[in-house]
Order: structure tokens, then sequence, then C-alpha cells
């Protein structure tokens, strides 16, 4: 992997001031991968590396809980110390049009997430670390406490040799996104208290 260019600038939030840095891979939009560093001396600090959805973060979809994910785990690195990782990569790396075509099966066939990817040929969640691993390992990170759900998170940046603790990062549910939490514990095999798929 060719090493990126890097830009840097200082970041006011909500949640505190970060220094936000973004790593460009090329000039593609989606080769870009952001991180907001807050100042962390622990040898394992708090990470999230999370996949943008437009719905959720930005028009603040209730049909799932990334913007809960996003805006919970900006604070707890706020306060602590960390890195947030930020990929482009809507649908979990399908892409923004199989997004929304899923949804729409969703919505209008009653697929959960996980068959309306199936109906469309697509990956359930086609999404790689490496760069995510890079990005640590340039701010010295080889061990990290891991923000996240997902066992195959963990198993990405472990397969990069990043030696990464998972802490659950669970909200409530709502019966907006019930079915959707559910589908992601049940089918996609995320660790959720809530519905019996973790201790």
């Amino acid at each position: 992997m060719k090493p990126p260019e890097i830009a840097k600038s200082p970041l006011n939030t909500r949640y505190g001031t970060f220094d936000l840095y973004d790593f460009a891979w090329s000039e593609n939009e989606q080769d870009n991968v952001l991180a907001l560093v807050s100042d962390f001396s622990s040898r394992a600090p708090l990470v999230r590396v999370q996949s943008a959805c437009y719905t959720g973060e930005i028009f603040e979809s209730t049909d799932c809980d990334c913007h809960w994910q996003l805006e919970t785990a900006l604070q707890l690195i706020s306060k602590e110390g960390g890195i947030f990782i930020y990929m482009l990569c809507d649908g979990r790396g399908a892409g923004l049009l199989t997004k929304i075509r899923g949804m729409n099966l969703t919505a209008t066939e009653g697929l959960d997430t996980a068959e309306a990817y199936e109906k469309l040929g697509s990956p359930v969640d086609p999404r790689e670390y490496e760069r995510a691993a890079f990005i640590l390992r340039h701010f010295g990170v080889n061990s990290c406490r891991l923000l996240t759900n997902n066992p195959r998170k963990v198993a990405g940046l472990v397969a990069q040799g990043i030696d990464a603790i998972r802490v659950a990062h669970m909200s409530d549910p709502t019966p907006l996104n019930e079915s959707y939490l559910r589908s992601k514990a049940k089918r996609l095999g995320h660790m959720m208290k809530q519905f019996g798929t973790d201790q």
C-alpha cells in the first residue's frame, strides 16, 4: 500500500476540540479516511472505527443507531483521549446506490438488511481495515480498546497486527430501529446483550 497524503487541522466540535487528519490515498473522495484525535497517553487508547452513514449521521434517520454511535464515541474519546477513524464507505462498504436500494427493499418487502443485500447480490460487509490499521500505527498505536459490537472489526484490526480489545458500544433499541438492530445481532453476528448475542 502506497503512503497517503496527509492534511491536518484543528476542529472545534460540540464534544470538544480534536486534531482532524485527512489521509488521502488518491483524489477519489472515498479513498480519504478521516481521523479525529484527542490527546491520549494510554498505551491502549480508546478507538472507534466508523463507516459513513449519511442517512443516519447527516439526516438523523431514526431507522438505525449510527448517529448515536458517532455522537457517543466522540464524547467518550474527547473525554478520555483516543482516535475516531471515519471511513467514507457508506452501506458497510457496498456504496450509497446499493444501500438505498436495500433500504427500499426493507421498506417495501419487509426484508432485513442482510436479506436485502443478498437479494441485490452485494456482500453484506465487504469492508477492510488495512487503512484504519495504517492510521493507528501512524499515531504509534499498536494496541487499542475498540468501541464496537462488530466482531469483524476486531478481527480486521487484529489481522493487520493491531491488538484490539473490544469495548461494547450498544445503544438502547427504539421501536423504530429495533428490527434493524436485531438483524445486525441475529444475521450479522454483532454482539448485543439485548438480543442475546453477547455475554
